[in-house]
């Protein structure tokens, strides 16, 4: 079994799924991915550095030391692995093994390299990953210096990018952790699963996810004053808020020169766990929308009435209006999908384009 060995904490990637930034410094309840990596793996090695790019200032308070990639082009968690292995043959050089920890892995095991350590020797391998749930995490590994320059002539020779297209090459001791919705490879990559991990960490994550939510919102309804083309007055919806007042109906807001704008309050925003995949394609879409259905009322004087407000893009509703999400609703959002596995069977409906005749195009949204 090695007898001494270092680490590295992997936060060198982009955080595309995340919308850029900087992901490692995402913080849930008060403290970063990264803190909670660290808090995990530090005890579990004799010297722990982090694999980052950018300004290293940034991990200052954290006193580790900090290497940026030794292989520019941000060419995968490869790259971090051999920043790792070349530091440790240069500033430990009786250290033979060195452990890799994935910053978007918060919930990795305390016991990883004690397992990993004594894999390899029991199935006298060259390097061991860990597994949970039948999966293969080959980030979470331990690794032998001596194959440094190996890893190099892959990354920059023959362009090798797949961790799993190096590792296959060797003889690897594969450890199995259970799985589940507290899995300890849990990985952060997306802002639903930040969520996710804040309802792991609260106890909010349950085996039976709910299968629908209400939320009591209102609608700002705004009336434009016919032109001479239309000969009709141009209703649309403008708005959605969460904060419903306690009456509800259709009261004036507001009115200007030509325009009038009315609160319609009573409405529900309902999720169903079978339009998922709608929901998470309108959160991932950067500018989250809610879709309002307006009915004519001709024998009102509104001329029209909310029908519908849902989450789902392609509703199915022949005069469903895109409205920007309330910030609030995104988070109401996130924390319903969050509940429930990726890997769910979803339903997808189909949304129509208004009739030219009914409402006039939607407003662009900025």
């Amino acid at each position: 079994m090695p007898t001494e060995i270092a680490g590295v904490v992997l936060a060198g990637g982009r955080s595309l799924r995340m919308g850029g930034g900087d992901k490692a410094l995402l913080a849930v309840d008060g403290r970063s991915l990264l803190e909670r990596v660290i808090e995990r793996a530090r005890p579990q090695v004799g010297t722990l550095l982090i694999n980052a790019n950018g300004d290293p200032a940034r991990f200052a308070a954290l006193g580790l030391p900090v290497v940026a990639d030794c292989v520019g082009g941000y060419v995968g968690p490869m790259a971090g692995i051999l920043t790792g292995l070349e530091w440790v043959r240069e500033h430990l050089p009786d250290v033979e093994w060195m452990a890799s920890f994935a910053t978007d892995t918060p919930l990795l095991p305390t016991d990883l390299v004690q397992r990993l350590s004594a894999a390899v020797q029991t199935a006298e391998a060259d390097l061991a990953c860990a597994t949970s749930g039948g999966i293969t995490h080959p980030v979470s590994g331990l690794w032998p210096v001596r194959l440094a320059p190996a890893l190099r002539h892959a990354l920059i020779d023959e362009e090798l990018r797949k961790t799993d297209g190096w590792t296959s090459r060797y003889r690897v001791a594969h450890v199995e952790w259970p799985g589940g919705i507290h899995d300890p490879f849990f990985n952060v990559n997306t802002p639903e699963e930040l969520m996710r991990l804040k309802l792991i960490l609260s106890g909010g994550l349950t085996e039976q996810p709910p299968l629908r939510d209400s939320l009591a919102v209102t609608v700002v309804v705004e009336r434009r004053s016919a032109d001479e083309a239309s000969r009709q007055d141009i209703w649309m919806p403008v708005a959605v808020h969460a904060d419903p007042p306690a009456a509800d109906g259709w009261h004036l807001l507001e009115r200007g020169d030509g325009w009038e704008r009315y609160v319609s309050s009573g409405h529900r925003l309902d999720l169903d766990c079978c339009d998922l995949a709608g929901y998470r394609a309108n959160l991932a879409s950067g500018s989250p929308r809610l879709y309002v259905a307006l009915h004519p009322a001709p024998k009102t004087d509104a001329s029209v009435r909310v029908g519908m407000v849902t989450a789902v893009p392609d509703s199915g509703h022949d005069m469903a209006w895109p409205v920007p999400m309330p910030a609030e609703v995104v988070t109401w959002l996130l924390s319903f999908t969050a509940r429930h596995p990726l890997e769910r069977p979803m339903r997808k409906g189909r949304r129509n384009n208004p009739p030219q005749s009914a409402l006039p195009p939607p407003p662009a949204i900025p």
